[in-house]
């Protein structure tokens, strides 16, 4: 989940959007839905690993998981998307849309290629 926040300090940085209480907002939303993410992808790991001869178990969890995860991302975004066409006249608005759309997009990476390195490392570790 902290590594998701990396997205929204980029954006708010490199776009020079003013930062305010949307952007607090973005990071509630964002630590959410990047969280939900990765639950979805563990539990079903936990739930494949248990049965017998399941090799990779994770990466049949996370490509099982994956469309869920982009629909999710993608219906978020969409919905946002009118609050970035307003422009910055609506400060709040645009900064949570702002924010919440560099986090999710970041959070799509570090959900499907940082989390994969973490539970590579945990099965290298037991064997």
């Amino acid at each position: 989940m902290p590594l998701s926040f990396i997205g929204i300090f980029i954006t708010f940085g490199e776009f020079q959007i003013y930062f305010d209480q949307g952007g607090y907002a973005s990071f509630v939303l964002v630590g959410g839905l990047c969280v939900n993410a990765s639950i979805f992808i563990i539990n079903d790991y936990n739930f494949l690993k248990k049965q017998k001869n399941n090799r990779n178990a994770f990466y049949k969890a996370t490509f099982k998981k994956a469309v869920p995860i982009l629909l999710t991302v993608v219906s978020t975004f969409l919905g946002l998307t009118p609050f970035l066409w307003e422009g910055q006249s609506e400060i709040f608005w645009f900064s949570l849309a702002a924010g919440t759309t560099g986090g999710l997009v970041f959070s799509l990476f570090c959900v499907f290629f940082v989390l994969p390195i973490f539970f590579i490392e945990e099965k290298d570790k037991f064997r």
